[in-house]
């Protein structure tokens, strides 16, 4: 221990070094308390096991998205190929055009097996007015005697075919329903967007050309409403098909 210091006085005097030296020490204690690495914090339930129902429930909802998702999926695809005509099965009916054209099949097949078995084939002559070069022109042509909604309708879509409707091919009439003077024509969806290619004047000479041969062929329709899907169409368009069509009355 080195000696201790005093003044002229005989007072102790501190010993500056040693002072120094102390002060150092505790410092470096200091630095490497706060140096040390904090314990981490203990996690309870690690390793701890999933509850059995928490479990069971995750796998249940998996399964359930898995086949949601497989169900929409599948859907999908077969809509799609029915759509291509890859999967579609003959004869198979999925809307009105189907059914239309389905019908129509039917018609000409009982037609030809009677016309094959030498049966007896009833013809009736009608008058067809349709449009060709900017007019109304009349054609006579001869079709298989039926009920007089299947003439009608087989009148319509000669008409419409001979008109240059634009898809008539796929523009079959769907259904037809008569009372009193008024014949009832189901169209197709695309019947009113045809009409707005064809332009107003050909429009209602086309028209014209349906109400006068339902009037010459058909007594006692003198007058048409147009359906489209089975449903009353909406105003406007190239012409107005919510409205009754009747021709002036000649005088």
């Amino acid at each position: 221990m080195p000696p201790v210091r005093r003044n002229d006085s005989g007072r102790q005097v501190p010993n500056r070094r040693r002072q120094a030296q102390q002060a150092m020490a505790q410092a470096q204690k200091r630095t490497v308390k706060q140096q040390r690495p904090r314990p981490a914090p203990v996690d309870y339930d690690e390793g701890k096991p999933t509850p059995l129902l928490l479990r069971v429930l995750s796998l249940l909802g998996v399964i359930l998205l898995c086949f949601v998702l497989g169900y929409l999926g599948t859907s999908w695809v077969v809509d799609f190929l029915n759509r291509k005509l890859f999967l579609k099965p003959e004869n198979r009916i999925e809307n009105q055009e189907d059914l239309s054209n389905f019908e129509e099949s039917e018609r000409e097949r009982s037609a030809r097996n009677a016309i094959a078995s030498g049966a007896e084939v009833h013809q009736i002559s009608l008058n067809l007015y349709h449009v060709k070069d900017d007019a109304l022109m009349e054609t006579r042509k001869n079709f298989l005697a039926r009920t007089h909604e299947d003439n009608i309708r087989d009148a319509v879509n000669e008409i419409l075919a001979m008109s240059g409707v634009p898809n008539a091919d796929k523009m079959k009439l769907l259904h037809v329903f008569r009372n009193g003077e008024t014949a009832f024509l189901d169209m197709p969806g695309q019947f009113p967007s045809a009409l707005n290619a064809m332009g107003k004047q050909k429009s209602l000479l086309l028209i014209t050309g349906i109400l006068r041969t339902m009037q010459e062929n058909f007594s006692p329709i003198s007058q048409v409403r147009f359906l489209i899907d089975s449903k009353p169409p909406q105003s406007g368009g190239t012409v107005d098909l919510s409205s009754i069509w009747k021709l002036p009355k000649k005088s």
